[in-house]
């Protein structure tokens, strides 16, 4: 064709914006890609067996290529639908819908995208059925004399596991239960009576015979309304059945760290890629227990075994290891629990000592400890009952009203107050009316909120009239709360220790919500919020095999992600 032809130049000036164009669209069609990638969705329907819509069916949608064991869940609406968003690890998982009272429903290979996915749910009976059994349902088949000796059971025997779980029913032999039960408690704080009956007791009910003979297990209702709009993530972590993921923070830098007591490590998730990491503390094996964010941006760790405090800082990666106890001391006993008030100006790492009648704060820069002697016998408000041999300060709070520092006495069956204005601390206890205090918080108008492990419930306590309400969890006689927290908004949450749950609580209306959680044996012992209100916890029962797969886990809690589904609709 002729160069010179006005047709042949008006194409080639074309070209280049053809090109251009082309190049735009491959790149809008990348980013399209990469954005269906990242915000992948699995949808569909859950039907009963009559072919009928069903609501509160967990659907769970987990990794299967990635390595990165993970899982998203959410819940099955009124009409039977349900949505998965935001997933973006892979292309393909492995998805399960979960009901009490019904068989898992498991589709595998299911392609992120997939919108007509179907599930037809049909009634599990016999063993099935068996093997959906909650711990707390396990725990009331385990019959007892008196009220007494069972908060006494519940107090010496299930505080790193639950108790009435499948895996935890797996001693057969009397002499394997002698065994477990004498290297986990020596008979330390068992009634001697108990210790004499407790192994025939144990045989009687949870040996395979025994079981075979329980009545069937009756599943609570399904999830309905604000239960269903959770949507639930979960990450395993550590080791498989050598893992305890203790407790957790939230970091500064959009990472979630946890101790790992299994490894003598802090470790570390990123939620955006899961990937995970671990730093071992330095030397001998120091049990890091609890963890929490310091004023200058770093963690600060007890260190129960070894008796120390450390710090590790989030930039360098490094630990500073120091004393517990006051400089004169090598080492401190037992440090528990820590809290530190973002408002105090010296940002004072407060923590409570379980191995000894005694509260500490510790600078720092300065590392100076100082040791807030506790109330002795008979000190205290109402003392004498329900009081053990053993003391055991446990949980630590700090008042946002006031500053003061308010801790709980686990066997000493007490709460407490420091008033750290005053040279001696101008310390006071109560001794409340309900059994095993154990990780209280203060809500901002200064009430003191206590989860009662011993006696399956929690209360409020009000410092200026010294008043007392309690509020029963349901079935709370096989009730385990660990720990509490109060959010943003004034909810309070609840750790469902023995119940596989997390339990929301209105003060306002006294309404409870129970959210299940997609794990079965999920021993929570701690609760976080981040600056969006969802709800963070962590798995961390003890051993690791009793649990599903074998790991702990980090959890988080959305309600948000609810509200919008509910508002597309």
């Amino acid at each position: 064709m002729d160069s010179d032809n006005p047709t042949f130049k008006k194409r080639m000036e074309k070209i280049p914006m053809i090109r251009t164009a082309q190049i735009a669209l491959a790149a809008l069609a990348l980013c399209v890609s990469a954005t269906s990638m990242e915000a992948g969705t699995i949808s569909g329907n859950v039907l009963d067996s009559a072919g009928k819509p069903m609501e509160g069916v967990m659907i769970s949608a987990f990794t299967v290529e990635s390595g990165k064991r993970k899982s998203v869940s959410v819940f099955s609406q009124a009409d039977g639908s349900f949505s998965i968003e935001g997933l973006f690890y892979e292309k393909y998982y492995k998805v399960r819908a979960r009901l009490m009272g019904q068989l898992d429903a498991v589709k595998r290979d299911v392609k992120a995208g997939e919108s007509k996915l179907s599930f037809s749910m049909k009634p599990a009976t016999g063993e099935d059925l068996e093997d959906q059994r909650t711990a707390d349902s396990g725990f009331d088949m385990l019959k007892w004399t008196s009220k007494k000796d069972k908060e006494n059971y519940k107090m010496m025997c299930s505080y790193c596991h639950q108790t009435g779980s499948k895996g935890w029913r797996s001693p057969e032999l009397p002499v394997d239960w002698d065994t477990m039960i004498r290297r986990m408690d020596g008979f330390g704080g068992l009634y001697r009576h108990t210790q004499k009956t407790l192994v025939k007791r144990l045989v009687d009910t949870y040996s395979e015979a025994a079981v075979a003979q329980w009545p069937a297990f009756v599943p609570p209702p399904a999830p309905r309304g604000l239960a269903t709009r959770a949507r639930i993530t979960e990450w395993d972590m550590g080791n498989k059945y050598k893992v305890m993921v203790h407790d957790l923070e939230l970091g500064p830098d959009g990472l979630v760290y946890a101790v790992d007591m299994a490894l003598n490590a802090v470790v570390s998730l990123d939620p955006k890629n899961g990937k995970r990491e671990v730093y071992r503390f330095p030397g001998k094996y120091r049990g890091p227990h609890s963890i929490e964010l310091a004023n200058d941006g770093s963690m600060w760790v007890t260190l129960c075994k070894s008796g120390e405090m450390g710090r590790f800082d989030l930039k360098t990666k490094e630990f500073t290891i120091v004393s517990s106890a006051e400089s004169h001391q090598k080492r401190g006993s037992y440090p528990h629990t820590l809290r530190i008030n973002p408002k105090d100006p010296e940002g004072l790492i407060w923590y409570t000592d379980a191995g000894r009648n005694s509260c500490f704060s510790i600078h720092p820069k300065t590392h100076k400890v100082k040791e807030y002697h506790l109330l002795k016998k008979n000190q205290a408000v109402g003392a004498g009952k329900g009081e053990s041999r053993g003391i055991t300060p446990y949980g630590i709070d700090f008042s946002p009203v006031d500053g003061t520092i308010w801790y709980s006495k686990l066997n000493g069956n007490r709460i407490g107050r420091i008033d750290p204005r005053t040279p001696d601390g101008d310390i006071k206890e109560w001794n409340p009316p309900r059994r095993g205090p154990r990780r209280l918080h203060i809500d901002q108008e200064g009430i003191v909120w206590v989860p009662f492990f011993g006696t399956g419930d929690f209360g409020k306590f009000n410092p200026k009239t010294e008043k007392w309400k309690f509020y029963d969890l349901p079935n709370a006689e096989n009730q385990t709360p660990y720990a509490l927290n109060i959010d943003p908004k004034g909810y309070i949450w609840i750790c469902g220790t023995n119940s596989d749950s997390l339990i929301r609580f209105d003060p306002k209306t006294e309404k409870m919500t129970h959210f299940r959680l997609p794990s079965r044996v999920t021993y929570t012992r701690e609760i976080e919020f981040d600056e969006e209100g969802n709800i963070w916890t962590c798995n961390s029962n003890g051993p690791a095999r009793h649990t599903e797969r074998g790991y702990g886990s980090i959890i988080k809690l959305e309600l948000n992600a609810g509200k919008l589904r509910t508002a597309r609709k």
